[in-house]
């Protein structure tokens, strides 16, 4: 039962940093141009027309790996693979991310 509460209190800790940066963790309501299947079946013209897109859904999985990070999200009609790059989102950005982000 420890490793259970121990656990709640790391991801009350996550949660509580993402409420401190502004950021809502549960939005009633999203920006998403696209569903994942949507955005899968359309990749190539989406990519073709370099035209960026809102995905939104749980994530499910993250891969830290250096200067970059894979994450699995799911909504519901599909399943994607997303890609991070540190010096995309700069490096505060970045360690924020991977530090307070969590399935």
């Amino acid at each position: 039962m420890a490793a259970i509460d121990e656990l709640r209190k790391t991801r009350l800790k996550k949660l509580g940093a993402i409420k401190k940066s502004l950021l809502n963790p549960y939005p009633e309501k999203t920006k998403r141009t696209h569903k994942i299947t949507e955005a899968l079946k359309d990749f190539n013209s989406i990519a073709r027309s370099k035209k960026e897109i809102i995905l939104a859904g749980r994530i499910k999985s993250v891969r830290g790996h250096g200067g970059s990070a894979f994450l699995d999200i799911e909504d519901g009609t599909g399943e994607i693979q997303a890609f991070l790059k540190k010096d995309r989102l700069g490096e505060k950005g970045y360690k924020f991310f991977l530090n307070s982000f969590d399935i």
